[in-house]
Order: C-alpha cells, then structure tokens, then sequence
C-alpha cells in the first residue's frame, strides 16, 4: 500500500497524508462523505448538510449562513430549513450555537447561529445504535405477541361480548314484576 501511496504522492495525485490533491483553479468542489447516504436524510436535510459544508471555514469546520441565507442558497422555504438544520442537529452531524453582538450604540441583537460541521463516523455509529435498538424492541415485542398467542391458545377465554348460552338465559316465570302498575 504505502509503494501504491508514494507512486500517487510523485503523480501529485494525492497530498502526504493521503488526501486528494486536485488541482482545478477555474472549478470550484467540495467533498461529501459517503457515510451521509447512511443515515436516509430527508431530502431537504441532505441539502442543507451540503450548502452547510460548501461554505464552512476547512479550517475550524464552523460557518455562520443565516436561515434566510440558507433557504435561499438551497431552494427550500424558511422553515423547512429551521427544520433540516434540526434534523441535523438530533442526527449529530452538527452543532448550533446561538450567536449575539452589539451594534454602536451599544444595542444587543441576536445574531446568526454558529455552525460547527461535526465528523460523519459518530453520527452513523449513532444512527445505527438506533436502529438496533428499534430492531430489539420489535422482536422483544414479537416475542410477547407470540406469547400471548400461546397462552391464549392454551388457556382459552370467553370473549367479554359472547353471547349468552340459552341455559344460562333467565326463565321468563322468574321476571321481576312491577310494584305498581295494572
């Protein structure tokens, strides 16, 4: 491997520590990890994740889009991006920090969430947690329905609405009979 990595290395294909190194002034790319496909995204989400890492600094991996911005960069509405950037927040693929700042004449206002684009593997790690989880639970959940199935089997039970046998019917002689009346 390491004799395939240095050929790569001298074509200047890859850099030293084994990203790519393409070279493309005039064609602007970003890398989306192949991970994300994992964790069945809505859409709209998926598109979100996307602006989200085009635009965050390579660097801190954080980026501050306003949700206007963000609606208006991915095509969605403004509260289908509110709700993308949560879904990737439960997801974990980022965090959010509410930001603020003082205008000149020393007026608070809130400014634009901070950003924070977190690594793939622990959210898909995480998600697939979950889905065990859910997997366990619905077996855990077959078995008693089985269960109750056999005991039901049995031990067989009078249905709460069964008609009632003619002998147990009350005999019309025994009827109460008014106290008043003709």
């Amino acid at each position: 491997m390491r004799k395939h990595l240095a050929a790569l290395v001298r074509k200047g294909i890859v850099s030293e520590d084994g990203t790519p190194a393409l070279k493309c002034e005039d064609v602007k790319f970003f890398t989306l990890p192949n991970e994300v496909f994992l964790l069945r995204l809505p859409p709209s989400a998926f598109m979100v994740y996307a602006y989200l890492l085009l635009i965050e600094d390579r660097r801190t991996h954080t980026c501050h889009p306003s949700y206007n911005t963000i609606a208006a960069a991915t095509g969605l509405a403004k509260n289908t991006a509110i709700k993308s950037v949560n879904t990737l927040l439960e997801t974990g693929l980022i965090t959010v920090e509410s930001s603020s700042y003082f205008d000149k004449h020393g007026m608070k206002w809130k400014g634009n969430n901070l950003y924070t684009i977190l690594p793939v593997r622990p959210a898909v790690d995480t998600f697939h947690q979950r889905q065990l989880q859910r997997l366990e639970l619905e077996v855990r959940r077959r078995r008693t329905l089985q269960r109750q199935k056999e005991y039901d089997r049995r031990h067989p039970r009078d249905a709460l609405c069964a008609p009632i046998p003619a002998s147990a019917a009350p005999d019309p002689s025994q009827r109460c009979k008014p106290l008043c009346g003709p």
